[in-house]
């Protein structure tokens, strides 16, 4: 379906079209959009609506039939929109028509004329009343309440209003209106209307209508009516509380009078299809069993009652079987039938069989004696090719014969009539004779012969075997044979099913396969190939899959670790990484906070003027540098992606060690394994916690502190080449602190040169002069900084100002 999404600019074309001076009705529903805007309210279309010479021209719209000179295809556009406005179900367009006794009274003179009505325009009557009365799934239950206590009062008001509905009901669209009227009226005013529905004597004037001098039309849609009226209220009663449980309408239906009355027009002099059979509609559905949702209600008892009406005119019916309504022949591919069952003696025999299975103690007795049972088997055997009633005379025999409490007498009855009286076991060998031979002339099986079968197996299973041995031993020794031989071979085969097993017709679910076994190998390819189709492709080179997956066994082979894997991790095991990382994230931070307390208060000692005065003079740089850095390291410093600088690193304390005095290096010492005796002394058991070195060897001490100072030199040599720095071999050694100090004077030295120009020209004094200064005010700075009430600032910049960028 299409949905059009309008916008704006359809409201602008209608505030357009309302805005013309002299505007006509059907100017504006020439307007694409005027349904639209019609449910989303439009204030001034609405107001223009509901205009009373407005809303009076969509009424005749909708009642009164176009000119026929009019094209077809554009005859009845209009009445279509007027309808459509008017349902559009807008509570001041509904408030307008039901406070407006001359429009409905305009409304309802449609059906006040002679049938047949218009069709269409019938539905339109019938929707645009709809909409006043009937409850919808979203309301306004105020504007509700209003519009149709306003309706069913003009209506209970207008004396022939039901009389005008009953008379055309023979248009389905004036069925529908008074099914609504009957089922859809909520709220307050429910129980009002039922009252008042009934006071009409509706039921009773439906019920009528079911006469044979009624046309067929309105006798079908007068089934269908009191049909879907039944079903609805029944519905209704199973969700209904209490307060709501009154029905007056379906009390009366149900009454034995209105059956009664039914039954006497179904059954009338003259023999009419349509009346029988929709009065047999509306019987079957009064016999079905009826359960409230509530256990507080009382027992409706129409079943009852529609039970012993019948009963009480079994006979009637009977002769219905016998001489029904006439029919013409008709011709079949299996020749002429003349007269056909027809469509009255089939629905009869449906009614038999479900008021047999009532299993009332009354209805079985009235059978027996009327021979109902042996007309039935006539038409059984009649229509060989009819299997409707073939279901129905079967169903017959089987309630009768299934255990009810019915009385001994009873039974026995009915098996002396099957037997004697419709000689039901001669009939079913004979008949099954009768197939075999026409089966191997024709090669042409009877219709009836499955259901023959299922009513032989019925009889052989309950106590007709005693009742022939009794009456007729012949019979009886045949009818046995037949039963042990033929017919149980027959049975047998069409109880065999089909693949070997019974099919799960639970609605529950069930697995599809049951428990069919596969071989292992099977499950294990299967296995293997839902694997290797549901593996992500990040992994496939890891575990170096191919294009050829011919090798199953190679495969298997690789993911069988896959599958032997154990994922269970014991709570220890989740808890120790997340302390792991917690100790090392606190270590790394302690580590950068000391490095960075290292970087200030090493930036903290230099002085600035001294190291620019020893590099002038080029004699105590060395010295200067060697007393400040000490063995700091200060490509650390420079290098972004270095690891953080970690005090207790072994090559860093070698390296310390290297840089200062050799004589208080302390080489490693070689010790053998400490703890190869277990034995333990008594001077141990004195001295426990205490480390013993008593068997630690320093043999070659200095052979292995020399070879740990290759391997120290290596790997800061190795750090220093991942940084680009190419040292050669005739380079002095960095690694003490004075090559560092060289190292650092090279690097420093074009900045000296650049500097040394502009300071030729300044006497020795006013250098002198100028870093005392210098000096005086870094010390100053200094001292602001370590004190925590005075603002940081930077030194006094004058001198530099006055002598360039020194």
């Amino acid at each position: 379906m299409f949905f059009r999404t309008y916008t704006t600019a359809s409201s602008s074309q209608m505030e357009a079209a309302l805005a013309k001076k002299d505007v006509t009705l059907r100017e504006l529903m020439d307007e694409e959009d005027i349904i639209n805007e019609c449910k989303l309210q439009n204030k001034a279309l609405m107001e223009f609506l509901v205009k009373p010479d407005v809303i009076e021209e969509l009424i005749t719209l909708t009642t009164v039939e176009p000119s026929p000179d009019i094209e077809e295809c554009t005859r009845f556009k209009y009445s279509n929109i007027a309808c459509e406005i008017l349902t559009c179900d807008v509570p001041s367009i509904n408030e307008r028509l039901a406070s407006d006794q001359a429009l409905l009274s305009k409304l309802c003179a449609f059906i006040d004329c002679e049938p047949p009505l218009n069709p269409l325009l019938a539905s339109f009557f019938s929707k645009i009343m709809g909409v006043l009365f009937a409850k919808k799934a979203v309301q306004n239950w105020l504007s509700y309440e209003m519009t149709c206590l306003q309706v069913l009062d003009f209506l209970k008001a207008k004396e022939n209003f039901i009389s005008l509905l009953l008379r055309h009901l023979g248009t389905s669209a004036i069925m529908d209106l008074t099914l609504k009227l009957m089922t859809q009226v909520e709220g307050e005013v429910r129980e009002n209307n039922l009252k008042w529905l009934n006071s009409q004597q509706v039921m009773q004037s439906l019920v009528s209508l079911l006469d044979p001098s009624v046309d067929s039309e309105r006798h079908y849609n007068v089934a269908q009516l009191l049909c879907d009226f039944i079903k609805t209220s029944r519905e209704s009663l199973k969700t209904a509380f209490k307060e709501n449980y009154p029905n007056p309408l379906l009390d009366t239906l149900e009454s034995p009078e209105t059956i009664s009355l039914l039954i006497d027009h179904m059954l009338g002099e003259d023999k009419v299809e349509s009346c029988i059979v929709g009065g047999i509609q509306v019987l079957l559905l009064l016999l079905e069993l009826f359960e409230y949702g509530h256990e507080d209600f009382p027992p409706r008892i129409g079943r009852y009652n529609t039970i012993v009406a019948i009963t009480n005119r079994l006979g009637d019916f009977q002769l219905l079987l016998l001489d029904p309504p006439k029919k013409q022949p008709i011709t079949t591919t299996f020749g002429l039938l003349d007269p056909p069952l027809g469509n009255t003696r089939l629905q009869i025999t449906k009614l038999f069989a479900t008021l047999i299975s009532t299993q009332n103690y009354e209805v079985l007795p009235k059978l027996i004696k009327l021979g109902t049972f042996n007309v039935l088997l006539d038409l059984f055997f009649q229509f060989p090719w009819n299997n409707f009633l073939h279901t129905q005379v079967e169903s017959c025999i089987n309630f009768a014969l299934t255990p009810a409490p019915f009385a001994d007498a009873d039974i026995e009855a009915l098996y002396e009539d099957l037997v004697l009286n419709c000689k039901l076991p001669e009939r079913i060998l004979e008949a099954w004779k009768q197939n075999n031979q026409k089966t191997e002339d024709k090669n042409v099986r009877q219709g009836y012969m499955g259901h023959l079968m299922n009513i032989a197996n019925l009889l052989n299973e309950n106590v007709v075997n005693d009742i022939l041995k009794d009456k007729f031993p012949e019979l009886a020794e045949s009818f046995s044979t037949f039963t042990q031989t033929t017919l149980k071979e027959v049975i047998n085969m069409r109880s065999t099913v089909l693949g070997g097993e019974i099919p799960h017709y639970s609605d529950e679910e069930v697995d599809e396969f049951g428990d069919a076994v596969y071989p292992n190998e099977l499950q294990e390819q299967s296995f293997a190939r839902y694997q290797l189709n549901n593996f992500v492709p990040q992994l496939m080179d890891k575990y170096e899959f191919n294009d050829d997956f011919n090798d199953t066994d190679t495969m298997q082979t690789i993911m069988d670790h896959r599958m032997n894997m154990n994922f269970d991790l014991s709570e220890g095991i989740t808890v120790q990484p997340q302390e792991l990382f917690k100790q090392v994230c606190a270590q790394n931070i302690s580590t950068l906070d000391d490095a960075d307390q290292i970087f200030e208060d090493f930036m903290n000692t230099l002085d600035p003027g001294q190291i620019l005065e020893d590099i002038m003079n080029n004699s105590t740089a060395e010295k200067q540098v060697d007393n400040n850095f000490g063995t700091y390291n200060v490509d650390s410093e420079e290098e972004d992606d270095s690891p953080p600088v970690d005090e207790d690193d072994a090559f860093l304390r070698l390296d310390g060690q290297l840089a200062g005095n050799s004589e208080s290096a302390v080489a490693p010492i070689s010790m053998g394994n400490v703890w190869s005796n277990n034995e333990k002394t008594a001077a141990d058991a004195d001295n426990i916690g205490w480390a013993n070195f008593s068997s630690a060897s320093f043999d070659n001490f200095e052979a292995n502190f020399e070879n740990a100072t290759d391997d120290a030199q290596r790997a800061v040599a190795t750090d220093i080449k991942v940084e680009n720095l190419k040292l050669n071999s005739n380079e002095p050694d960095y690694f003490d602190s004075k090559g560092f100090a060289q190292m650092l004077k090279e690097a420093l030295s074009p900045l000296a040169s650049s500097i040394e120009s502009p300071l030729k020209d300044i006497p020795e004094s006013e250098i002198q002069h100028t870093n005392k200064e210098l000096r005086s005010a870094e010390k100053k700075d200094v001292d602001n900084r370590s004190s925590p009430n005075v603002p940081t600032h930077e030194p006094d910049d004058k001198l530099r100002e006055q002598h360039g960028d020194i």
